[in-house]
């Protein structure tokens, strides 16, 4: 039996609201909501010969609508090393995360496909996509599966050759969760601007 189309808006509605949840969980100290934000990054944009991305099934042209991406065009080619998130280390040494809004003028808007396919976290000489980081953590960390083989790129990013922080409370971050985090943010705000019954929804 066919869906009637009027429930994709209202689906699309539903994955709004878990990824709101998700992101404002993740940015207030809940890291293991990057996991929740990963799967509702996967439904919404991901299509496969077995699965539909349900942004396809509301907007068939959702590839070419514009997002605010972070671009690569100040990266050194030859970097080593590259961070894309906002970190603050608080006065007891503990790090954590910021949220974007979208102000810096690293920011452009771009397609979603570029977005979700561009070459965006670099480590070392691995430089990885949005839509592998998110798949790695949904297929590998627990969002939808937990694999015990991962690939080379999702041990750098979830266990990176970096410390953060301070005496007690310095951290290995774990870059994949927080790009995740990044890009359900971006996500959010694709959503608003391009479908506006989302935000009146939230």
């Amino acid at each position: 039996m066919s869906r009637n189309p009027s429930s994709y808006l209202r689906l699309l509605k539903d994955q709004y609201a878990l990824m709101k949840d998700a992101v404002h969980g993740f940015y207030a100290g809940n890291e293991a909501k990057a996991n929740d934000a990963a799967i509702r990054i996967r439904t919404l944009v991901h299509s496969t010969s077995q699965s539909t991305a349900l942004l396809s099934l509301v907007a068939p042209n959702y590839m070419e609508l514009l997002i605010h991406h972070r671009a690569n065009t100040s990266d050194h080619p030859n970097a080593v090393f590259v961070l894309k998130q906002r970190i603050q280390v608080s006065s007891d040494g503990k790090p954590r995360f910021i949220r974007d809004d979208f102000t810096s003028p690293d920011y452009l808007l771009v397609p979603l496909e570029r977005w979700w396919t561009e070459n965006y976290l670099v480590m070392g000489g691995i430089r990885s996509s949005k839509k592998q980081v998110v798949l790695d953590l949904t297929n590998k960390d627990g969002g939808a599966h937990v694999d015990p083989e991962v690939p080379l790129r999702h041990a750098a990013a979830s266990e990176p050759p970096l410390i953060l922080g301070l005496n007690e409370n310095a951290v290995r971050p774990n870059l994949a969760r927080s790009t995740v985090a990044q890009a359900g943010n971006e996500l959010l705000e694709y959503l608003e601007r391009n479908f506006p019954s989302m935000k009146r929804a939230g």
